[in-house]
């Protein structure tokens, strides 16, 4: 009998211990940023045939400082922009109206329904209505993003505009922020160490994205946002 005991006691210790390691919280696996693939298919340089140092294809004064640019080349942006936007409206209604009519006959008949110390009782309406309403409404809302961009050219319009697109990632303890830019330039505009201003982008398309633990803390839960929806009051 002792040796069932200590052999049932074994067992049971040996159950314990598992059931306390499968309850031990193991680390989730490390969020990282995937590294984005080269936006655009670069092509090998031509060596030139025609003995010169420009290319036939460019146009122009020699004396300017004009590049030949490619898909694949970098352009740093530097991200200046900033917007501010106020908004106010007031409104205000009033309306006020009033009727006062006595009938007496009608067609003919006279329309009475009895008397008051001589004082015949006929149909009347006299109404009154006085209606005000008075809003205000304000609204502000500045914008500030200050930064630099690598990006590429992923493509070259027959004119010479460059498309431009580039992003950065910072990821800090599985919070990730990402900046994504895009838009066009002029090659006049970008400067000789191929830095260009966000001013001087046409359709600049800045996107500050946040993802994490952090950035969720910010989102309303999904079953708050159906009961602010659907709940009438």
């Amino acid at each position: 009998m002792n040796a069932r005991r200590r052999t049932a006691a074994k067992l049971l210790s040996l159950a314990a211990s598992g059931a306390l390691a499968s309850c031990t919280t193991a680390p989730g696996p490390i969020t990282m940023v995937k590294p984005a693939d080269f936006p655009v298919a670069v092509a090998p340089q031509v060596a030139s045939t025609d003995g010169s140092v420009f290319p036939n294809a460019v146009s122009g004064s020699l004396y300017e400082p004009r590049r030949d640019w490619r898909p694949g080349d970098l352009v740093t942006i530097n991200i200046v922009t900033s917007t501010t936007a106020n908004n106010t409206d007031n409104d205000s209604l009033s309306r006020k109206g009033s009727i006062a009519d006595t009938l007496t006959s009608f067609m003919g008949v006279p329309l009475t329904f009895g008397s008051f110390n001589g004082t015949p009782f006929s149909p009347s309406i006299n109404t009154s209505s006085d209606q005000e309403y008075t809003g205000a409404g304000s609204a502000a809302a500045t914008n500030n993003v200050t930064g630099q961009v690598e990006a590429v050219i992923t493509h070259i319009d027959p004119n010479g505009t460059l498309a431009l697109a580039g992003r950065t990632n910072v990821n800090v303890n599985g919070n990730v922020t990402s900046i994504v830019v895009t838009g066009y330039a002029s090659p006049d505009d970008i400067a000789a160490n191929t830095t260009i201003s966000s001013n001087n982008v046409a359709d600049m398309n800045v996107q500050y994205v946040g993802n994490g633990p952090l950035n969720a803390a910010h989102q309303v839960p999904w079953l708050q946002q159906i009961l602010s929806k659907i709940w009438p009051f």
